[in-house]
């Protein structure tokens, strides 16, 4: 099992590459790519993303750290087009294609908000489908991941594929081995279910990815395993029982934004002490 965190809050301090240098030096094994927020219009996803891909698979490959995974911008919503000439959806094909330069085996492509009316898992369905055939081009797959979203009404969250059951049967419905399943532990907090519940609900042939964050069961805090109240024993003896055979990736954007840059290497090394020892939890199960 590598350790993988995600590049983007890293990043947006010191860049791409410096960051790829600071992760590889704090000891852990993979990155887990960003392309979302303001990066759908940097060079990263514009006309020669292929060229930018191919320079950060060498700076990977120079600092001995693979990609393991990615993740896909944000602006694609609901009635835009699923066609290469809109801009919004041309950025996650692209995001796709340069992940797959970079070596990773899955990239997590956020499910569609859809009006009241609408059936969200029939739009959803059709919406991942038409990511098959790029797929299939590139050799990588899309990750559907376990949502939420606030109910501002009522003042709480729920799940937009908020369960393992909806999780489990839009992947299944799909019904393709280009889709598969990444739970964000901490999303699953939000909408009712204990993350080890989640996990272990979650059917493991489809269960490929992850991304690891501890919260307070009330908001997205994204904050490192043990300084929120999610129980890590169990979540990782959940994961060993249940087959899980991929990396362990910590999406710890709000733990890191919190550091001055000077910080940033130890707070860094201390995540890999964390995410050392949640995978010997995982090994010793």
């Amino acid at each position: 099992m590598k350790l993988s965190v995600e590049l983007y809050s890293v990043a947006a301090k010191f860049g791409d590459h410096k960051a790829i240098e600071l992760i590889k030096q704090a000891g852990f094994d993979a990155i887990d790519f960003s392309y979302y927020y303001e990066r759908e219009n940097e060079e990263i996803l514009g006309e020669d993303y292929r060229k930018y891909a191919e320079e950060m698979k060498a700076q990977l490959d120079l600092a001995g750290i693979v990609c393991n995974q990615a993740h896909a911008s944000f602006t694609f919503k609901y009635g835009m087009n699923k066609d290469i000439s809109v801009p919004e959806y041309l950025h996650i094909i692209r995001a796709l294609e340069s992940a797959s330069i970079l070596g990773a085996e899955n990239i997590v492509v956020h499910a569609i908000g859809v009006p009241d009316d609408v059936d969200f898992e029939a739009y959803n369905i059709e919406y991942y489908r038409s990511f098959i055939p790029y797929c299939e081009a590139f050799n990588i797959h899309v990750a559907v991941e376990n949502l939420f979203t606030r109910d501002t009404k009522r003042n709480r969250m729920v799940g937009r594929i908020g369960s393992p059951q909806e999780l489990n049967s839009i992947v299944k419905k799909i019904n393709s081995p280009w889709i598969v399943a990444c739970v964000d532990v901490g999303h699953a907090a939000l909408t009712g279910y204990e993350p080890e519940e989640f996990i272990s609900r979650m059917d493991s042939h489809i269960l490929k990815c992850l991304h690891i964050q501890d919260n307070d069961y009330l908001g997205d805090r994204h904050t490192l395993p043990y300084l929120a109240n999610l129980n890590w024993n169990a979540i990782m003896t959940a994961l060993k029982k249940n087959g899980y055979q991929g990396d362990l990736t910590l999406e710890i954007v709000k733990y890191l934004q919190r550091f001055p840059n000077e910080l940033i290497p130890d707070a860094l090394k201390f995540a890999v002490v964390v995410g050392k020892h949640l995978i010997s939890i995982y090994e010793q199960s």
